[in-house]
């Protein structure tokens, strides 16, 4: 396994839910982190004022904009001094009835794509040859969506399907110099959960085969182990307590 003592990682989305515990678990470490956020930068200050270590960076821009990307990935290692590990983790999502085949409209269908899809692209054209002198990694959040039918719409599920075809598609074009993967999680208790009812919660704990919600600090533990295995490539973990394929 890789040391990370003295890495710098870029992280997208990274002043809340599991793009936060990313950084506090990379953090103990001896990684150094920046921090790219949206809007809200009181949220992400205090996030990073709560990381071990020194040297962290905040990066506003928006993670799902070509050419904001390439002016906060350009930022970040300027401000690092270079990147090995990009952990591409901003996402989105329209939440509708997935029985309902009009419940998310074109609109939204075309912006999950882009900001499932293409913004991985994007943030990896941006900052391909930082990670490349340094042979490092870039870990992309897919969701066991991707994996299975199901989610909080069927235009989430097939976007991240395809989030986890590109990663495993840019696993062969960056190789040898780039190890390229995918954390596949199940339902958590984040900011992002909140659009589900505490029915729909209650059904994903009876689905999941170890009937609860899937902890933050282990999915965040998979994105670590991936940054260390210098030997992965390719893959998608999935962290998501059992979850099985049903319908309530």
């Amino acid at each position: 396994m890789t040391s990370l003592l003295g890495k710098k990682a870029l992280i997208t989305g990274g002043s809340a839910g599991i793009g936060a515990e990313v950084a506090r678990q990379l953090a103990l470490q001896g990684v150094t982190i920046a921090i790219n956020f949206a809007s809200n930068e009181r949220r992400a200050a205090d996030t990073i004022s709560s990381l071990q270590g020194s040297g962290h960076a905040l990066i506003q821009g928006d993670a799902f904009d070509k050419e904001d990307i390439k002016r906060f990935a350009t930022a970040a290692a300027h401000q690092l001094g270079g990147l090995d590990i990009v952990i591409s983790n901003a996402g989105w999502t329209s939440f509708g009835d997935f029985d309902n085949l009009h419940s998310v409209s074109d609109d939204d269908w075309l912006q999950c794509y882009k900001s499932n899809v293409l913004s991985h692209l994007w943030l990896m054209q941006a900052c391909q040859e930082e990670i490349r002198k340094t042979r490092g990694c870039f870990i992309v959040s897919a969701s066991v969506a991707g994996v299975k039918p199901s989610g909080s719409s069927m235009a989430y599920s097939v976007s991240k399907s395809a989030t986890i075809h590109l990663a495993k598609s840019l696993a062969i074009a960056c190789a040898p110099d780039i190890r390229v993967n995918t954390v596949a999680a199940g339902v958590m208790l984040t900011e992002w959960s909140k659009g589900f009812t505490d029915a729909q919660i209650a059904a994903v704990k009876r689905i999941n085969s170890l009937h609860q919600v899937t902890s933050i600090a282990d999915v965040a533990s998979a994105y670590v182990m991936l940054a260390q295995n210098g030997s992965m490539t390719g893959q998608t973990i999935e962290v998501s307590s059992g979850f099985r394929l049903g319908r309530d």
